[in-house]
């Protein structure tokens, strides 16, 4: 049935009052930890008539009701994330026009926080550097949640749009991660990809996952999250991890052991906030200095006088390799080059910091790629 079709109207009044709506949860799996990190819910109609989530939604929006029947997701998947397994972070799919109607931004800005919220704009609608949609992200972010763009390396003037959102979390599309195993040049598109979130403090996630060479090749590139059929399929309450791609990563990460990883690097961190009364005199060296949502924004470095100063935060995750951090280290201002580099978890709380002697000690002795 098309989409125009005038029998979808019935259904689609169904659907927004709630009627045969459900949601499930796929899960988000931390490739370093080998554990469920997040979980993405995604909507499901019964019908009549049967048909996929996008057709559903794609038939609202030839009738104008899907600013409604976003909504009516949105406030269910709500009241669904509050079960979720401690310690997890979840996300939802929003159509980035639809952010500006106040039926969807109302219930995502309505609680005091919004954390472990992450938003994902699709990347191949055209929302350029729209004001009210910035101001809107602002609100996401100042509430503690986050900015995902779905669908990374594909669509609508991809690179412009990252540049111009700075997502928190980019997600590569199924076309790159399909046989990347095989394609060099898919490997390299990830890659770059990877580069480009790490200069944003951006984390990367592979959706599209289905096989346990992708997995494999993903961990290898340092990918840090992961999503798709080989790692756990969408169902109802919370899926864990499959237990042979949880297997596979385990006995991966023996074999690489710390080395392939910063994670091993990373030393507790004392954490405040941004001074108010407190002058900068009073911060110490090594303590990190968070925003009020709890993610890093600078570091507090030593002087050679004595005194410190702040250097702004360098972000990366926990399957980092190394070398790359060390890259990424010795690329910033001078006067920068050796404060701690900050390592976060997926839900972008600080995990501790590495201190760049401990990454040029390591490289030295391990050599790059390790």
């Amino acid at each position: 049935m098309a989409p125009e079709d005038p029998a979808w109207g019935p259904a689609l009044e169904r659907a927004v009052a709630g009627e045969g709506v459900s949601v499930v949860a796929q899960p988000i799996v931390d490739v370093a930890g080998a554990r469920v990190a997040g979980y993405e819910l995604l909507s499901r109609f019964e019908g009549p008539p049967r048909a996929t989530p996008d057709l559903w939604f794609e038939a609202a929006r030839a009738h104008g009701l899907d600013g409604a029947l976003t909504a009516r997701t949105v406030g269910l998947m709500r009241e669904v994330a509050a079960t979720r397994p401690e310690g997890t972070f979840w996300t939802l799919n929003v159509e980035p026009h639809l952010l500006l109607s106040p039926e969807v931004s109302d219930l995502l800005l309505a609680p005091a926080r919004l954390d472990e919220m992450v938003v994902e704009l699709t990347e191949h609608v055209g929302y350029g550097e729209d004001p009210g949609l910035a101001r809107v992200m602002a609100a996401i972010r100042s509430l503690g949640g986050s900015i995902a763009m779905d669908d990374a390396g594909t669509g609508y003037s991809g690179l412009t749009q990252m540049l111009a959102v700075r997502p928190d979390i980019v997600k590569v599309d199924r076309s790159l991660v399909s046989g990347l195993d095989r394609d060099p040049v898919r490997r390299a598109a990830v890659r770059l990809l990877g580069d480009l979130s790490g200069q944003m403090d951006a984390w990367l996630l592979a959706e599209g996952v289905e096989t346990l060479a992708e997995l494999a090749e993903l961990a290898a590139l340092g990918v840090p999250l992961v999503q798709g059929w080989a790692v756990g399929r969408p169902g109802p309450g919370w899926p864990d991890l499959d237990p042979v791609a949880r297997a596979a990563l385990l006995e991966r990460g023996t074999r690489a052991g710390l080395g392939h990883y910063v994670f091993g690097l990373v030393r507790p961190a004392e954490l405040r906030g941004w001074p108010q009364e407190d002058g900068p005199e009073d911060l110490r060296a090594g303590e990190v200095v968070v925003d009020d949502t709890g993610r890093p924004r600078r570091v507090v470095v030593a002087d050679p006088g004595g005194g410190t100063h702040l250097a702004p935060a360098l972000v990366v995750s926990p399957s980092s390799p190394p070398d790359d951090v060390l890259r990424r280290a010795m690329a910033r201002a001078e006067e920068w080059r050796h404060a701690p580099v900050v390592c976060t978890d997926a839900r972008g709380r600080v995990m501790g910091t590495i201190a760049v002697v401990a990454l040029v000690d390591h490289v030295l002795e391990h050599g790059a790629g390790t």
